[in-house]
């Protein structure tokens, strides 16, 4: 989930909160008011307090399916621990039981209603009155099937801006209703047996009761079913698995179908009408490695996964244990450097995938300490305590790189490091010496930049940014970095990047920069195909300057094709621009566009080679070794040998290719040839390639 797009949801107060998620570990999602017994407290110790009342709204009318949760205080501080929770009932009413008796923190979240909090209450006590701002409103319509009136039909409601689903039931005429809604609009979807209605949305309550007039109209439904693994295999049970809109960011689909795995981790989600959904699941002190996307279309007046268009049933999640990173950073003289940034950063984004979902529930992410959170991406940071310690929770397993800045002292970034899962790995005390101070702002036409990107790069080769900072509210930035040339590009949303070069000199301080970025507000559409004509739904596609592309710094805006193909970026500068196409089953290929023009991008159908090693004397098997290939226009790829001597390199652009075949005890080999397109997607274009190899 795109971090920005998911968080505009939250009410003000979770707002602060939210952003400690990117510093700490745990698993947080949204919970169905049907998915936890009301008032149980997970791993609670056997307790007899209660904490009960009623949840109103400005006008004292009742708000119903209100979320209430308790977070134990401790010393008097902050909430720590598991809370307790409850969901009020149409009156408003909730109670919280087997509660350890004691001072709790109390917050409150309903559908469009902002967060509200109560602290410090007393449990046991007399009964609470709980009161969020605003005025109830309410949202009716009706639900037919087969131009009948739908008895007893599932109505499901969520709120635009995020917060708890609702549910009710259709009376016998097939209407419904839900009060209590606060301000906002909201999505709705209805669901019988194996029949679900299209989800309609953008839908306004208003305090005279709004009617939907067109009746939900019940049609062919299909379900996902899949099953939950872990890295071991085993199957994971007791965990929720979420399915989302693909069309829209992760987390913003108001809507989600929710399910929980048996016991060896099957599931099925739905019914859901057509449309594309991404498959999600998590589960604290794991990770999602790979979020599935599934199609479901009318096929002969029935609703089926499409296999042209998304992952072959059944699908496969699979969560993974989370690696840990811990550590000090200190000075050059060993004293602990308290505020500092560490941030863990992905090698090779190939390696990683984004861990998808919602965030938390508004109350939960304002009552959550800090460290609790959820993987959102492959990159992780943290901020050193007093001593100058870091955790940082819940990476995917893969190859990273950890950075560590403080005000006056040089940046530092480790070696590259591997994290298997569920690693804790000590990188002990990370020591920054002082450098000499630079300093500079970064602005546009309307002011200071808060929160941009400054890549700073020594030498010729810019392929990798050195040291990094970080505009305030000011717009101002401040590194120390030792003597010698730098290259400083900024780079926020919604710009173009700008770039200045500086000579850093002992006791000669740099003058201070000044970086101004020019507005993005161009938008881009158009459409990716293949060389057939066949559109790649989808694709992953990264907006680059038209100078270049993966330099080292931050993609000047980024998106994902629908399953016909079609895209739409916004917020991008104006001028030429270069299209990095991204796709699992295709070449990586950059292509020049220009916003307010339709682009038209054609990727090249993939060949591919299988080929085997051989030793040229006796014709044995090359167990052992690598491949390594250069093709057209830069391209590469590489491919380690199996024990057969058999070795395949797929997805490869068409063209000239040239191989070099090494391995332990023999001469390297050279071979070149031409690959062209294979005759179907994933299979190889050149089959039974002969390599043979003479001994060293």
């Amino acid at each position: 989930m795109e971090f920005a797009s998911a968080r505009r949801a939250l009410p003000e107060l979770a707002l602060l909160a939210a952003a400690l998620l990117l510093t700490g570990s745990g698993a947080c999602h949204r919970h169905h008011p049907a998915d936890a017994p009301q008032g149980k407290l997970a791993s609670a110790p056997p307790a007899t307090a209660r904490l009960a009342g009623r949840v109103l709204d400005g006008r004292a009318h009742p708000v119903p399916d209100a979320r209430v949760l308790a977070f134990p205080l401790v010393d008097g501080g902050a909430g720590r621990g598991e809370p307790g929770h409850a969901t009020a009932d149409l009156d408003g009413r909730f109670a919280i039981e087997h509660l350890t008796a004691g001072a709790y923190r109390i917050l409150v979240e309903a559908a469009g209603f902002p967060a509200a909090e109560t602290s410090p209450v007393t449990a046991p006590g007399p009964d609470l009155v709980l009161q969020v701002a605003g005025e109830g409103r309410s949202i009716s319509g009706r639900v037919e099937r087969a131009s009948q009136p739908a008895a007893g039909a599932r109505v499901l409601l969520g709120a635009e801006a995020g917060g708890p689903l609702r549910q009710t039931v259709t009376r016998a005429d097939g209407r419904f209703a839900f009060s209590g809604l606060g301000e906002g609009t909201y999505a709705l979807r209805a669901t019988s047996g194996d029949l679900a209605s299209p989800t309609v949305r953008g839908v306004a309550a208003s305090r005279e009761g709004a009617t939907i007039a067109a009746p939900f109209l019940l049609g062919p439904a299909g379900t996902v079913s899949g099953r939950l693994v872990q890295d071991s295999g085993e199957g994971l049970g007791a965990t929720e698995v979420r399915a989302e809109s693909a069309q829209l960011a992760p987390g913003d689909d108001p809507l989600p179908a929710l399910a929980r795995t048996d016991p060896k981790g099957g599931f099925t989600v739905g019914p859901l009408p057509a449309d594309s959904y991404r498959i999600t699941a998590a589960r604290a002190g794991y990770v999602l490695r790979h979020a599935p996307r599934v199609t479901l279309a009318v096929k002969e007046g029935a609703l089926a996964v499409d296999e042209t268009r998304g992952e072959r049933p059944p699908v496969t999640l699979e969560l993974v244990r989370g690696a840990h990173v811990l550590g000090r950073v200190t000075d050059a003289r060993g004293a602990p450097a308290g505020g500092a940034h560490v941030r863990c950063v992905a090698s090779a984004m190939d390696d990683l995938t984004v861990q998808t979902g919602p965030l938390p529930l508004a109350a939960e992410a304002a009552a959550m300490p800090s460290g609790a959170g959820r993987a959102l991406g492959s990159t992780r940071s943290a901020i050193t305590d007093a001593h100058g310690r870091f955790t940082i929770d819940d990476l995917i397993p893969g190859r990273y790189r950890v950075e560590a800045a403080h005000a006056g002292l040089e940046p530092l970034r480790t070696d590259e490091l591997t994290l298997a899962p569920g690693e804790r790995r000590d990188l002990g005390a990370l020591a920054l010496r002082d450098g000499f101070p630079v300093a500079g702002r970064v602005l546009d036409d309307g002011g200071p930049i808060e929160g941009a990107r400054v890549s700073i790069t020594s030498g010729a080769d810019p392929s990798t940014a050195d040291f990094y900072a970080v505009t305030d509210g000011s717009g101002s930035f401040s590194v120390a970095l030792p003597a010698g040339s730098y290259r400083l590009t900024a780079s926020a949303t919604g710009h173009g990047p700008a770039r200045a070069e500086i000579a850093v000199q002992a006791g000669t301080p740099p003058a201070p920069v000044e970086l101004r970025l020019r507005r993005a507000e161009a938008i881009l559409e158009g459409l990716v195909r293949d060389t057939g004509g066949r559109p790649l739904g989808r694709a992953r596609l990264l907006v680059w300057p038209h100078d270049g592309a993966g330099t080292g710094e931050a993609p000047l805006g980024s998106g994902s094709a629908d399953v016909g193909g079609h895209f739409r970026l916004a917020d991008l500068p104006a001028g030429e621009l270069r299209i990095e196409v991204q796709h699992p089953d295709y070449p990586r290929v950059t292509l020049p566009a220009t916003p307010g023009q339709f682009a038209s991008l054609t990727v090249p159908f993939p060949g591919g080679i299988a080929g085997e090693a051989r030793a040229r004397a006796t014709g044995a098997a090359v167990t052992r070794g690598r491949v390594e290939a250069a093709g057209p226009d830069g391209a590469t790829a590489s491919a380690e040998i199996q024990r057969a001597g058999s070795f395949r390199l797929p997805r490869l652009a068409p063209g000239h290719w040239r191989l070099k075949v090494s391995a332990p005890g023999f001469h390297a080999a050279n071979q070149e040839l031409e690959v062209p397109p294979s005759d179907s997607l994933g299979e190889p274009s050149v089959r039974d390639l002969r390599v043979e190899l003479d001994p060293a």
